[in-house]
């Protein structure tokens, strides 16, 4: 489903917890507790009966996967509204749920990789991102259709490009621009889960030169062609891709 300008969910609550991907674009949420924003890379988390309200950008869109499900609040009582899935971990176990889902796959075949993605979770909440490294992965994040630079990521860092890069390494175990692939990679494959855009309009929206480019940054990260990720994923792309234009049960993933 494609993405819905101004698309709003009034405020409601559900008997079950929620976890919103965010795949592409970007979304407000108001809670109880504040004001959340949401960007791709972005988890989002409601407890069961949290009250919230849902604003999709309208400048940009929101495109998400979501699933509901059942789980003890001790499993989940520590987690926050926003998480960071920095290596894209949850998108991909997400996507094998509502894929696996619209295929039929019983929900007791399901709770395995269902457990998998809390512990997943759990890792995330327990390893916060430093600040300065989290500003600069954002600031990447919104420029990734934009030529990025070392040289001015290195400013915008205050920093030599020596000093920059040494810290930058240090603090995500990658290089600056190694991250900025992963990033674009990361990003292309949410869009190729969400969306039927053609192959060559993800490469240019995700800032590389064509497809073939992408090709080539896929096969050296995940193995595979962008194509082939397209063809495996097709059952979830049909089933579970979703502008947030409405909530259906059929895309719950019990416990």
């Amino acid at each position: 489903m494609r993405p819905v300008p101004g698309w709003h969910m009034p405020r409601h609550h559900h008997p079950f917890h929620e976890l919103i991907v965010v795949l592409d674009g970007a979304m407000e949420v108001q809670t109880d507790d504040g004001r959340v924003r949401g960007e791709p890379g972005d988890l989002l988390f409601y407890r069961a009966t949290c009250a919230h309200e849902e604003l999709a950008d309208r400048a940009r869109p929101v495109s998400t996967f979501f699933i509901a499900f059942q789980a003890d609040a001790s499993v989940v009582g520590g987690f926050p509204w926003r998480l960071r899935d920095a290596d894209a971990r949850v998108r991909q176990m997400v996507s094998w749920l509502v894929r696996d889902c619209a295929a039929g796959v019983p929900a007791e075949e399901l709770t395995p990789l269902l457990r998998a993605l809390l512990r997943e979770l759990e890792r995330l909440n327990a390893s916060p991102i430093d600040p300065w490294l989290a500003d600069l992965r954002g600031h990447m994040q919104r420029n990734l259709a934009k030529p990025v630079y070392l040289d001015d990521l290195a400013r915008r860092a205050r920093m030599s490009k020596f000093a920059f890069v040494r810290k930058f390494k240090r603090l995500s175990g990658r290089t600056p621009m190694r991250e900025l692939q992963v990033l674009r990679v990361n990003q292309a494959r949410a869009m190729l889960l969400a969306s039927g855009l053609p192959v060559k309009a993800i490469a240019a929206a995700v800032g590389l030169n064509d497809e073939y480019q992408l090709s080539k940054l896929f096969r050296r990260h995940l193995r595979l062609s962008p194509r082939e990720m397209r063809a495996r994923s097709h059952p979830a792309q049909v089933a579970a891709a979703r502008a947030t234009g409405g909530k259906s049960p059929d895309n719950w993933i019990p416990k």
